[in-house]
């Protein structure tokens, strides 16, 4: 790991010294740095660590006063799927976009698309860490990384120890531990992007599974009813004829056969 920079900035002219160097470090097409409503920007007080790993990822460190940043990654200019950020703060940070509104809470972290264009709020100091890697560090795919993408790591199934990995950060410095940091963290959120992965793609199926068992258990409990059909059971359920002949397909079986049996 080495250090590509280290600013520590002050007041309004400052804040814009800090989207300058934004811009030229992190491969960011456009940065606009303000403060929140009702914020002095001469107010403004600063400092960034920019650290690259072996293998081309970054990792920032920043501290500050209150700040709102938007930011469209040069992915998003040139329509490329490249890179993923992963943001993390010690404090509570709002992140939003034109489709997403996310608060990060205290030791949270979550991860974006680099090719959207979002913004970064704080409304008090700031203390946080953003690293930027490409996809192919963690997953072959970059669908496989939709289903983690805007969610709250927390609430993973490796949640915990991805954001206790990252914590790590905050206090170890030295170049061999964060190499080694880095390694561990990138490999956790691959396996955790398969696990997550494979529970989105197996929601369609189970709730096929479910419907089918609601289906058929309606069936065997009316099946002395003389009124029974086709259409009784679409009604109960609130689906079509269709919709009960085609569940029931997909697991090789058919309405009529129940009436027979």
């Amino acid at each position: 790991m080495r250090k590509k920079n280290e600013v520590s900035v002050a007041h309004h002219c400052g804040l814009n010294h800090w989207g300058t160097i934004i811009k030229k470090e992190l491969g960011f097409a456009e940065v606009k740095t303000e403060m929140p409503a009702g914020t002095d920007p001469d107010m403004f007080l600063g400092s960034m660590i920019i650290d690259e790993f072996r293998n081309g990822g970054l990792k920032i460190h920043m501290r500050s006063s209150a700040q709102k940043i938007t930011l469209f990654h040069q992915d998003g200019v040139e329509c490329k799927k490249n890179k993923f950020i992963l943001l993390n703060s010690c404090g509570s940070l709002l992140v939003r976009s034109a489709e997403h509104r996310k608060i990060i809470s205290a030791g949270d972290s979550i991860i974006l698309p680099a090719w959207e264009k979002y913004t970064e709020e704080c409304f008090s100091g700031r203390n946080s860490l953003t690293f930027i890697f490409d996809i192919s560090s963690i997953t072959d795919s970059v669908d496989m990384l939709y289903p983690v993408m805007w969610k709250n790591i927390s609430n993973f199934k490796m949640g915990f120890e991805i954001n206790k990995i990252i914590s790590n950060f905050y206090n170890n410095f030295g170049d061999r531990f964060c190499e080694k940091n880095s390694s561990a963290l990138l490999s956790l959120l691959g396996l955790e992007t398969e696990l997550t992965a494979a529970s989105y793609l197996n929601e369609p199926q189970k709730a096929r599974n479910v419907r089918c068992a609601v289906i058929i258990s309606f069936i065997r409990n009316n099946i002395k009813n003389p009124e029974i059909s086709l259409s009784s059971v679409a009604e109960y359920l609130g689906i079509t004829e269709r919709m009960v002949q085609y569940t029931l397909a997909e697991e090789k079986m058919a309405f009529h056969q129940f009436l027979s049996t």
